[in-house]
């Protein structure tokens, strides 16, 4: 099926200019609501963290498709059916063996980070997740709502969209698939607090995106690993609270559990890695959908 390639037109940089955009004109937009007294709830309210990043990304993933409508890109197509190649059971499996290597690579790297950066590690070990500790919010129920919501719902669609779509299809077509995959997967990493373990979990989505031709794969294991972490995270306040790590010395003394956790973890990513990695040589699951949509049709 020959058919024109809309993702040649598509211009990467839109993302970018786009989430600057709409992150100026939103704080504009709350400042001069507060300027006037019509903001409901105080500037410094936790509340304004989850929603203003779900007003940004939803906006930016609304730009996404008005720009792709534009140069007639079939999103369907992108997104891709209920995947048929794809066993929830090891998805699940795959998403706890990755979120134990970024555990891992958490801990040493931040460890290795300790004696270059000691400050930052430290106020990063004293500050506490803000997941479900809505300490002065107007509305602690709504907080926790949208906080949820954020992480478990818009983070998944809206980065598997951007990243494993969007960015994977135009970078596949300007250098070619392998290419496109590292550099999705480094950038997904780089702009997260554990850049080398979410670059692996971006890897890893992608393999799993153009084996399965659905991003509702990789949106089903990234909202578990989010789920999952939101667990860890409420367990590790409970557990801090009793027995606080408040040195760096008690922080470097548990490295090793970090290396323990790589080496537990890793044999089974590289596994997943070199069977998926064939896929590279395919067309972009945007292509293979198409052609088995006309074939069906």
């Amino acid at each position: 099926m020959n058919m024109v390639n809309p993702f040649q037109q598509f211009k990467a940089r839109l993302l970018l200019i786009g989430f600057l955009a709409i992150a100026l004109t939103l704080g504009i937009f709350l400042g001069v609501l507060e300027g006037l007294g019509l903001l409901p709830i105080g500037s410094d309210d936790p509340l304004l963290i989850p929603l203003v990043y779900i007003l940004i990304f939803g906006s930016l993933c609304l730009l996404v498709i008005w720009q792709g409508r534009r140069l007639k890109v079939r999103f369907r197509y992108l997104i891709g059916t209920r995947p048929k190649r794809f066993s929830w059971l090891s998805g699940v499996m795959l998403t706890v063996v990755l979120l134990v290597f970024s555990l891992g690579m958490f801990q040493v790297s931040y460890y290795l980070l300790s004696f270059v950066q000691p400050e930052l590690v430290e106020l990063t070990l004293q500050e506490s997740p803000a997941i479900f500790i809505p300490a002065d919010t107007a509305s602690p129920v709504l907080y926790e709502a949208l906080m949820f919501l954020s992480i478990v719902v818009v983070a998944p669609v809206a980065e598997e969209f951007l990243f494993r779509g969007v960015l994977l299809h135009r970078w596949g077509t300007k250098w070619g698939l392998p290419t496109a995959v590292i550099v999705s997967s480094v950038l997904f990493g780089v702009l997260h607090p554990n850049p080398i373990g979410l670059s692996m979990f971006g890897l890893v989505m992608t393999l799993l995106y153009l084996h399965t031709r659905s991003l509702w794969a990789p949106i089903f294991c990234h909202a578990l690993n989010n789920f999952l972490t939101i667990g860890l995270e409420v367990w590790a306040t409970q557990a801090n609270r009793s027995n606080p790590i408040d040195t760096l010395a008690e922080f470097r003394e548990s490295w090793w559990m970090g290396l323990v956790f790589i080496v537990i973890s890793a044999p089974w990513l590289i596994r997943f890695i070199r069977r998926t990695w064939r896929q590279t040589r395919e067309p972009l699951p945007y292509f293979d959908n198409a052609a088995s949509r006309s074939q069906s049709a």
